[in-house]
This record gives structure tokens, sequence and C-alpha cells, in this order.
């Protein structure tokens, strides 16, 4: 017998893992731009100014920021396809944090882009 439910599960499964796949990518890049960017700038120059560590931070708490709100969609979509009590409270908790998290990340680097001196 044809159950949606087992089906919408075996379809959206993978695409759930492909979406946090794409939010560790966003995560990673981001990472190592921000490396490579500080390593660049610590050959050419022996110290560094504020201004370029800020430089480095914003971009990488933009791709940090993009990577943690890719993932809540991916939570959002196996919690619906689940429906389960304890996915719902897993989903709500993990929302929290990541609403937290992403809020004062974005006051962080708003922030630091309004003291950055160009």
């Amino acid at each position: 017998m044809f159950h949606l439910e087992e089906y919408l599960v075996t379809i959206f499964t993978p695409i759930t893992d492909i979406i946090d796949l794409v939010a560790i990518l966003f995560i990673l890049w981001g990472f190592l731009k921000s490396m490579y960017d500080f390593i660049a700038l610590r050959i050419k120059n022996q110290t560094l100014s504020g201004n370029d560590i800020k430089a480095i931070r914003c971009y990488l708490g933009t791709y940090l920021l993009l990577g943690l709100e890719i993932m809540i969609v991916a939570d959002i979509i196996k919690t619906v396809i689940n429906q389960t009590r304890e996915d719902l409270i897993f989903l709500g908790g993990i929302v929290v944090i990541r609403t937290i998290l992403s809020y004062f990340l974005n006051k962080e680097i708003e922030e630091m882009r309004s003291g950055l001196k160009v």
C-alpha cells in the first residue's frame, strides 16, 4: 500500500542532507577565504591594522550567518516530514539558538562595518 509519509521522507531526506551540505560549504568557504586573506595580509604587512581584522571578521561572519540560516531551512523541512513531538521540541531549540546567534552576530558585523575606516 502507498504511504505518502514514507514517500515524502524518502524524497526529502536526501534533499535536506544536500541543503545541510550547502550550508557547511558556505561556512567552509567563508573560513577558507578569511584565512587566505589573513595570511596574505600577514605576509604583506608584518602587523595587521584593526580595520584589516574587522574586514576579515565581517566577511567570515557574513558566511557564518548565511550557513546558519540555510541550516534552519533544512531543520524545518526535516521537522515537517517527521512531525514528532521530540522533533518539534528539537527544532524549536535549534531555531531559538540559531536565531540568537544570528541576531548577535549580525549586530556585531554591523557594528564592525560602521567602524571600518575607508
